[in-house]
């Protein structure tokens, strides 16, 4: 028989449809030709061109650490993540509930605006119908009718922080007025950073109840005690606390307060304090 008739071609050869882990490979080497088991096959990190994909860190170090901030509960990674961290689902969990968060928040705000322009026409006429009384009563001979007048103003207010506000006395400060009391009181005195409300002593403001709800958020070693006062005195107070190993440390009050005309409020701490964003202090008249 000759040679030739011993050589079987590659491509006479039975096409295989796997390959298992005790299987053969054929390889050239600089040895010459060997067998190859395939499980002692390694392809090295640097032979492939998505290893940033498989090792995550800066460089692809294989370590990562992961920063949060908080919004409205949520934890939200922040930049100072460590560059190729490979994500996990409990990293974006915040982020996929803030998204569910705001969309209910729009849906319901939409399903409300046609009720928001109703009672905004409501107003308005009332508003006009009252100055109609008013000046009606004015105008009228009655000394008793024209002795009427309409004078209390609503002194509501709500305060957020849209950014960090770093401190410059151990007034608590704000930077967003999302109720200004002055627009619907101009004689109230008003100041948002840091914090101070002076009602009013003209007749326009009437000696209430008033409640006041405070949502501080500050960095995660946070000590200070925070103190609500009326006319200088303290009316209630609370200390930032750390939740579990969270970002953040966190301060609430909530009270009822019987607020007299030309009364001070202020909220301070005791040491000075950053009021990071999503802070938020608001003072209603309840009675």
């Amino acid at each position: 028989m000759a040679i030739e008739d011993e050589i079987i071609n590659i491509t006479d050869i039975d096409v295989g449809t796997e390959i298992l882990n005790n299987d053969k490979l054929i390889i050239e080497t600089n040895n010459g030709t060997k067998l190859l088991a395939f499980k002692d096959l390694v392809i090295g990190e640097d032979n492939i061109t998505f290893k940033d994909k498989l090792v995550q860190g800066a460089d692809t170090t294989g370590s990562s650490t992961t920063k949060f901030s908080t919004v409205t509960g949520h934890k939200i990674l922040t930049s100072e993540t460590t560059a190729g961290h490979v994500i996990k689902y409990d990293d974006i969990s915040g982020t996929v509930e803030l998204g569910k968060f705001n969309y209910n928040g729009i849906s319901k705000f939409a399903s409300m605006s046609g009720t928001i322009e109703e009672n905004s026409s409501a107003i308005n006429d009332l508003n006009a119908n009252l100055t109609t009384i008013y000046d009606k009563l004015q105008s009228t001979s009655s000394a008793d009718l024209n002795a009427i007048t309409i004078t209390t103003k609503p002194v509501n207010f709500k305060l957020t922080n849209a950014g960090d506000v770093l401190p410059s006395t151990k007034g608590v400060g704000f930077d967003t007025k999302d109720l200004d009391p002055v627009s619907t009181n101009a004689a109230t005195g008003f100041v948002i950073n840091p914090f101070k409300i002076t009602y009013p002593d003209d007749g326009s403001f009437s000696a209430s109840w008033i409640l006041f709800m405070v949502d501080l958020v500050a960095p995660y070693d946070a000590n200070a005690t925070v103190y609500l006062k009326v006319n200088n005195s303290t009316v209630a107070s609370t200390e930032f606390s750390r939740k579990g190993r969270s970002a953040s440390a966190y301060a609430s009050i909530q009270t009822i307060q019987y607020i007299p005309t030309g009364a001070v409020v202020t909220l301070l701490t005791n040491i000075k304090e950053t009021i990071r964003r999503g802070s938020n202090f608001a003072g209603v008249k309840i009675s």
